[in-house]
């Protein structure tokens, strides 16, 4: 809940979102293609709470979806519902997600709220909360396909209704993108900015960020119960409420399949996951299960070894999910906090390769709402008498006009390699002077 709005830069971009509108009136989107919903209810938390706020208000929402799928454990009369709700308030991904400053577990709210609606037929409102869920993040809407399955034929017409309500009020969320400040700036740096990786190492995304949404162990488990139990899932197709947890689940790994950039992209489908097991698995191999996946919070085998200049395929242990998240929270504010002391002569700009993350919350430094208008970038000022300025990135046109001026560029060492993976010149060929912090 604490030590800032999270490990997830993204999240620092929202609170930045959030204060631009709260003091100035003017919306930003925090980044592409918009994350309307979040981005207002959130405006006024950060405003008056900080990230200790924003970070409850995720709490607060994953105990409604907590509550939600409760009430949607018994309506389905699935096995197991005890050790099931237990396995998703302990999922270490969702347990992680729920206390930042990120939209994961909102719109998960809103999914299984849409599920549970249309199971009470209130089929309007459904289409109203599943359309909210795709303003907090547009991906969200497709999941109004695999919910087609909770219809019975009698109110299949319904669906329609459910889904153009949901579109509706999905566009409706983002007409103030549309409309918002700079917005066609944000769609072209986007544009310019993607990568393209090849199919293979795309496929490589793929399947080692889903693999480590649950971890190692947690998959081996659930691989492992579904082969035993193989012919009881064969037979399980033919109920609706299994069929229903399956649609929901490839409709997640199909998506996610377009865009593997983060693990937590996959998040919607473990309340189905865990639905699909508990009518597959007996309980005793359902609680082996859960605590398999419950213990990569604690501690991770990994199949790379990072730390290493040329990462190569090991078996290796490493920090859990929950316990990585903690410490490098720790790890951040203490580095950021450094390098806001650092010395560096008066006139200065230092590359840092990190945005809000770097003066949200930072008392030595402020925003340079100048310098960003002008160059585009994050960039922050020193609030310890020099004219020091923070930046994210200064592309080779911005490096040339701020030695113009005057000033001595640095870089931040620790960021040196990331820096330089979007810039389209090399630091040390262009004499970018190197800026090193240590850990206390």
């Amino acid at each position: 809940m604490f030590n800032g709005f999270g490990t997830d830069g993204d999240g620092w971009r929202v609170a930045k979102t959030a204060l631009t509108l709260w003091n100035d009136g003017v919306y930003h989107v925090s980044r592409f293609p918009g994350f309307p919903v979040y981005e207002f209810i959130q405006t006024p938390i950060i405003a008056l709470g900080g990230s200790v706020a924003s970070n409850i208000s995720s709490l607060c929402m994953f105990l409604v979806s907590l509550i939600v799928l409760r009430k949607i454990l018994h309506r389905w009369n699935v096995p197991h519902s005890d050790l099931t709700l237990v396995a998703f308030a302990f999922l270490p991904i969702l347990w992680k997600n729920s206390s930042l400053t990120m939209d994961y577990v909102w719109g998960l709210c809103g999914i299984v709220s849409a599920v549970y609606l249309v199971e009470r037929k209130r089929f309007v409102m459904a289409g109203i909360v599943l359309g909210l869920a795709a303003g907090t993040r547009i991906s969200h809407i497709v999941y109004l396909f695999p919910a087609f399955f909770l219809f019975q034929k009698e109110d299949r017409k319904q669906w329609w209704v459910f889904s153009s309500v949901a579109i509706v009020t999905t566009v409706v969320c983002y007409v103030p993108v549309l409309f918002s400040e700079g917005y066609t700036l944000v769609v072209r740096d986007y544009l310019a900015d993607t990568r393209n990786y090849s199919t293979l190492r795309r496929i490589g995304f793929y399947f080692y960020r889903l693999l480590f949404s649950l971890g190692l162990l947690g998959w081996l488990g659930i691989a492992t119960t579904v082969v035993l139990n193989r012919k009881k899932i064969s037979s399980l197709f033919q109920k609706q409420y299994f069929a229903t947890a399956v649609a929901f689940i490839a409709t997640g790994l199909l998506l996610f399949a377009m865009l593997p950039d983060e693990r937590e992209y996959v998040i919607p489908i473990f309340p189905f996951l865990l639905i699909a097991l508990a009518f597959s698995i007996s309980r005793k191999q359902y609680l082996i299960m859960m605590l398999l996946c419950i213990s990569y919070g604690f501690v991770s085998v990994d199949i790379i070894e990072h730390h290493t200049n040329n990462p190569t395929p090991k078996l290796n242990l490493q920090r859990g999910y929950i316990v990585k998240e903690f410490l490098e929270r720790q790890e951040i504010n203490e580095r950021r906090l450094q390098l806001a002391q650092a010395v560096v002569p008066d006139s200065s700009f230092i590359m840092i390769g990190m945005g809000p993350l770097f003066w949200l919350e930072n008392p030595y430094v402020e925003v340079a709402a100048g310098i960003e208008k002008e160059f585009r970038h994050d960039c922050a000022k020193s609030l310890r008498g020099q004219e020091v300025y923070f930046i994210y990135a200064l592309y080779k046109p911005q490096l040339k006009e701020i030695r113009r001026r005057g000033y001595t560029v640095y870089y931040w060492n620790e960021m040196k390699e990331y820096l330089e993976t979007f810039l389209d010149y090399s630091l040390e060929e262009e004499r970018v002077l190197s800026l090193h912090t240590s850990s206390k």
